[in-house]
Formats: C-alpha cells, sequence, structure tokens
C-alpha cells in the first residue's frame, strides 16, 4: 500500500530559510539532511507548474520520501489557489512494501516529529491511499 499527504503549512514563501533550518534540525537526529532539487527531470515532474527548486528526503528506515516546495509557481500560479495563506506544501509519500526496515508505525513517527519540528501551523489539503 502507498499513501500520498500534501499540508499546506501556513507561512510566507520569506519563511523558507527558517523552515528548511527546522526541517534539518529534525533530520539531523537520523544524520540526514534535505536535498535540493534543481535539476530539470526532477522539476519536470510538477508541469506544468513551474519551479526554480524544491527539497526532498528519502528515508528509507521509515519508508518516507517528502518534498516540500513553494505553493506559488515562478509564473504566479498557485498549486492550491483557495489556500494561498500556505505559502510552502509538503509532499509526504509513504511506501513502507519497497523498504524492508520500514513499518507503519515508523513512518507515522518520524512524519509526526517531522510535523511538529516545523514550528508553523498545517493543515492536510490532499489524501490518496492507492495499492499497486
Amino acid at each position: 500500500m502507498l499513501s500520498e499527504n500534501i499540508y499546506g503549512i501556513v507561512c510566507s514563501k520569506e519563511d523558507e530559510a527558517q523552515l528548511i533550518k527546522q526541517v534539518n534540525a529534525y533530520l539531523a537526529t537520523f544524520n540526514r539532511t534535505t536535498s535540493k532539487a534543481s535539476n530539470r527531470s526532477m522539476l519536470d515532474g510538477y508541469l506544468p507548474f513551474v519551479l526554480k527548486y524544491f527539497y526532498w528526503n528519502l528515508n528509507k528506515d521509515t519508508g518516507t520520501w517528502f518534498e516540500l516546495f513553494l505553493n506559488e509557481d515562478l509564473n504566479g500560479k498557485y498549486f492550491f489557489p483557495n489556500h494561498k495563506d500556505y505559502g510552502w506544501l509538503m509532499r509526504v509519500r509513504i511506501d513502507i512494501d519497497t523498504f524492508p526496515a520500514a513499518t507503519p508505525e515508523k513512518a507515522k513517527e518520524f512524519i509526526s516529529g517531522l510535523l511538529a519540528a516545523i514550528e508553523f501551523s498545517f493543515k492536510v489539503i490532499r489524501v490518496a491511499d492507492t495499492s499497486r
């Protein structure tokens, strides 16, 4: 089973440095950090939206992948136009079947800790569960 949630983070796009600092501080407890993707092949996954970059992390131990990206693209188009107060979005994908060490409990605990660490209010915007 595969699940994907998108969270809206109540902050401005100018809060990027603080947001990433908080996320990386949490990830450091796992000896991890975010990566910044700016290569065309990864950015094309967002088309028709145009992003300059996004942040991501894959944690195989917990079976989680997350991406942090702006709600507003370079052309002024919003992923969620009814939620312009969410400056940043976080897409979380949980895939425990692919990674042998992962469990639902580990994934849930990791994501809960991540959301608490960002210190901004957030709201679940979209939930999707799919079978392989």
